[in-house]
């Protein structure tokens, strides 16, 4: 199965280097993140090293944005927030025309959030993990439709936000 094809996913960051492996429940490899602190870029890698999208994010923002690029360079999404509120935090992606096209809301610190689409269904859901734990975050599926991609942009894009800002 490739990178996208799965309907769970464990992923573990390395912090010293920035990198999320990505894995499926029985820990195959399937892709990894690669972090550029640098220019706070995030690469795309599935199983065999090539590049299957990328994420920039817009560094000294008052409110994080992330634009979320396919493989040729494209923006499909730009995930903005964070709006904390008494219940959590709250992330919208929009497309290139800027309409809504899904939200993410979780709680910080448990870690849990969930990606809802336009009609507030739940199609993912995130544990970002406290320990112990055998991986840092878990991602389920719930959607057949679901953007895989776009989901695990977000566990690399709220990690960002919340974690490591």
């Amino acid at each position: 199965m490739g990178l996208f094809d799965n309907q769970q996913y464990l992923i573990d960051h390395n912090l010293l280097s920035g990198a999320y492996v990505i894995k499926d429940p029985a820990g195959n490899d399937l892709g990894r993140i690669e972090q550029n602190l640098i220019n706070t870029k995030y690469i795309f890698y599935d199983a065999a090293g090539v590049e299957v999208g990328r994420i920039e994010a817009k560094a000294l923002a008052l409110q994080p944005s992330f634009n979320i690029l396919d493989f040729g360079g494209k923006t499909i999404a730009i995930l903005k927030g964070l709006q904390t509120t008494f219940h959590g935090s709250e992330y919208w992606f929009e497309n290139a025309e800027g309409e809504e096209i899904l939200r993410a809301r979780g709680k910080y610190p448990s870690g849990e959030y969930q990606i809802l689409d336009p009609a507030w269904s739940v199609i993912a859901e995130i544990n970002m993990g406290t320990p112990p734990k055998k991986c840092d975050f878990s991602v389920a599926i719930l959607s057949p439709n679901a953007n895989r991609y776009l989901v695990l942009a977000a566990v690399a894009c709220i990690d960002g936000s919340e974690h490591h800002t």
